[in-house]
């Protein structure tokens, strides 16, 4: 096993006026982390600013520990897309990890819908708590900053999703949101492709 290193995470910060200069209503801070980081995290002095948990876990992975605690959710699904049809490329390297995975023992489940409509909700229920949002899978890269990115675009109004994505990649820079998890947050939050075609754009990088 590789030795384990702690990434330095940055929190977006709750408030009434964004970092990039447009207004967003207050919510949490959201907080994304690996479980291992995240497992540290809870158990350290920061834990007490942790109000509320996005916990995701696929198969042979584990669920944070968020017992006591009064708002959480914990989602089951892997790090893995459905096969799209229309890119017969695309469908074939899913199929091809999905019967790997297979040889091992291992049936690996994409997210659907409700997993995105649930994170929705959820963000809907505690967008008024004060502390922390702490979203975690288990490295901490594709599924919880797209959960992430789903509660910033439940809690802005629409024509904030590249802002929504900037907070994301100023959360959590090595963040690669899972396609296809933002797409269904896209279909129900009813942005028109505008947060999933946000993800997909480059980062901003400064110039000398």
């Amino acid at each position: 096993m590789g030795q384990f290193v702690l990434s330095t995470c940055t929190k977006t910060r709750r408030s009434r006026a964004g970092a990039w200069g447009s207004p967003v209503v207050a919510h949490p801070a959201v907080l994304i982390l690996g479980y291992s980081e995240a497992a540290m995290y809870i158990r350290g002095p920061s834990a007490a600013d942790v109000n509320a948990i996005i916990s995701i876990y696929g198969q042979r992975e584990y669920p944070l520990d968020v017992e006591g605690l009064a708002h959480a959710l914990i989602l089951r699904f892997d790090d893995t897309e459905a096969p799209n049809e229309d890119d017969p490329i695309h469908a074939y390297q899913i199929r091809l990890r999905q019967r790997k995975a297979a040889e091992i023992g291992l049936e690996l489940i994409p997210p659907t819908l409700d997993h995105a409509r649930s994170i929705i909700e959820f963000a809907r229920s505690i967008s008024s708590l004060e502390g922390t949002l702490l979203c975690q899978c288990h490295a901490g890269i594709s599924r919880s900053p797209a959960a992430a990115l789903l509660c910033l675009a439940t809690w802005t109004r629409p024509g904030q999703e590249q802002a929504c994505v900037a907070r994301i990649r100023a959360a959590r820079p090595a963040a690669v949101p899972h396609h296809d998890l933002v797409a269904f947050g896209d279909r129900l939050l009813q942005r028109n492709g505008n947060l999933l075609a946000s993800i997909e754009e480059p980062p901003e990088t400064g110039t000398r």
